[in-house]
């Protein structure tokens, strides 16, 4: 479940396989949608987080219909 509106990202063709913070957006979820994702994809940089979204740093992006969206924004339920 989400906490706010969230970007759904789609990696670019040069990206890889990991959305980054400047990748497009597919479409965006809402607060309170429910969402959902049992794969991780995790961004590796050599400075620190991949991210810095939904006031929290973090490297760790969840799979989810569409794209990937950053799991610091993701609400377990």
């Amino acid at each position: 479940m989400t906490g706010q509106v969230v970007a759904v990202r789609r990696p670019a063709w040069n990206d890889g396989p990991v959305a980054k913070p400047n990748s497009p957006v597919d479409h965006y979820v809402h607060r309170g949608d429910e969402l959902l994702s049992c794969v991780d994809a995790i961004a590796r940089t050599r400075s620190g987080p991949a991210y810095r979204k939904c006031g929290r740093s973090g490297s760790v992006w969840r799979v989810v219909h569409g794209g990937q969206i950053p799991a610091t924004c993701v609400k377990r339920v």
